[in-house]
């Protein structure tokens, strides 16, 4: 039993001591979003090739008929040519998207390693993803487009159709905020404890290792705190409370003023209303569906 413990023991410390931080974690996951976009490019430029080659072949079944001066089928070879035409241009604007995309994605992984090189990666951090994404703290308000450390005390808020992603914890943590969202971090100890607060919007958390000793993560809301334990889930706030759906692993919920938890497995889902009470909800499969509380 004694060398199990030993074991044990030094399986959390190997755990620990080899978990990516957040600036190495951001930094892998930039990586393959930019290879993704890569991949598209690649994919839209081979369907440009394509769409002119039907278009070039279009053109050469209308000047063959052109000669034959067949007039019924002068009017098929030229709408053959008119969808082909629109086939090359629908080609291009999506060949134009991927490679805007890939731009972008190139922009937030240099802008990462810009700021893991001045700032180290063993605190929290937040990637701009799209549209308008403040930070503030003690007052000071900054639009946030290039990716730096989150201090602790400082708030994300993510406008209208926008989005931002943190890497916390440790690096073993991920939190996705949708639109409307608003992340405060309170406590943050690189990665023996993280503690964060969503006052308003969606976010969806995903902590990737088992805890090991000595590890609290948090995400709490004004009705709910949820304590994670190797998980994969979501919590949106609503006008009476907070909803948690858990897709993998468990999250300890229990309300702000009580002792009590009541533990959320996968597959499951709970509305924790300010006012007291958590009841039961059945959830989507989706970490970003449209689950939204009727009341």
């Amino acid at each position: 039993m004694k060398w199990v413990l030993i074991i044990f023991l030094c399986f959390g410390y190997v755990q620990a001591a080899f978990a990516l931080n957040p600036g190495e974690q951001a930094i892998h996951w930039a990586m393959a979003e930019r290879n993704g976009a890569l991949g598209a490019v690649a994919a839209a430029e081979k369907r440009v090739e394509a769409a002119e080659s039907d278009l070039r072949i279009s053109r050469s079944v209308e000047q063959d008929i052109r000669t034959s001066k067949d007039p019924d089928a002068m009017i098929v070879a030229r709408e053959a040519v008119a969808v082909s035409e629109l086939g090359v241009r629908e080609a291009n604007a999506l060949l134009k998207r991927a490679r805007e995309l890939f731009s972008k994605q190139e922009s937030i992984l240099a802008s990462i390693r810009t700021a893991v090189s001045e700032y180290g990666g063993h605190g929290a951090m937040v990637i701009p993803i799209s549209g308008e994404v403040r930070r503030s703290l003690m007052g000071s308000v900054t639009a946030s487009d290039v990716v730096l450390p989150l201090r602790v005390g400082e708030r994300v808020d993510v406008g209208a159709n926008s989005s931002a992603k943190l890497f916390v914890a440790g690096g073993d943590a991920e939190v996705e905020l949708s639109e409307n969202s608003s992340f405060t971090v309170t406590q943050d100890d690189t990665g023996k404890s993280f503690e964060a607060m969503l006052t308003q919007g969606f976010a969806h958390v995903q902590a990737k290792l088992k805890h090991y000793f000595g590890k609290k993560f948090e995400v709490r809301t004004p009705a709910a705190i949820c304590a994670v334990r190797g998980t994969d889930f979501s919590i949106r706030n609503f006008e009476g409370g907070s909803r948690i759906e858990v897709f993998e692993g468990t999250v300890s919920v229990r309300l702000p003023k009580s002792e009590v938890s009541v533990d959320v497995h996968a597959g499951e889902g709970c509305d924790i209303y300010k006012e007291g009470g958590i009841q039961p909800v059945k959830i989507l499969k989706s970490p970003w569906s449209k689950n939204v509380p009727s009341n």
